[in-house]
């Protein structure tokens, strides 16, 4: 993964991981060595963070969520050609905020 000052990390297989095209297990690897390398969470545990964090919500979909980006995603700012990290909250995933998503992660966990 390519980190360069001001140039964010624009890593295709980060892309491919937050929009669900790789298999789960190694989408949340390449999450959490992106959180890990980009971020301060240098000593950041994802299979145990997710784990603890899933009780925090009340919804289904994140109830049930094995992968980081089920509550964690990024936004490219084209301009900058950088992403920003972002967190669907519990307090807002539980007031409903994140339905239409909610309904594409159960349906696609339906298709198997």
């Amino acid at each position: 993964m390519l980190c360069l000052p001001n140039a964010g990390c624009t890593n295709k297989e980060v892309e491919k991981a937050f929009r669900g095209d790789l298999r789960p297990g190694k989408a949340n690897k390449v999450i959490g060595e992106y959180c890990q390398s980009c971020h301060i969470h240098k000593d950041f545990d994802p299979p145990l963070h997710v784990s603890q964090v899933r009780n925090l919500y009340k919804r289904t979909a994140f109830r049930r969520a094995r992968e980081c980006r089920s509550c964690h995603y990024i936004e490219k700012n084209w301009m900058t050609n950088q992403h920003e990290r972002k967190t669907r909250m519990p307090e807002d995933a539980n007031r409903g905020k994140f339905k239409k998503f909610e309904r594409k992660e159960l349906s696609r966990k339906r298709r198997g």
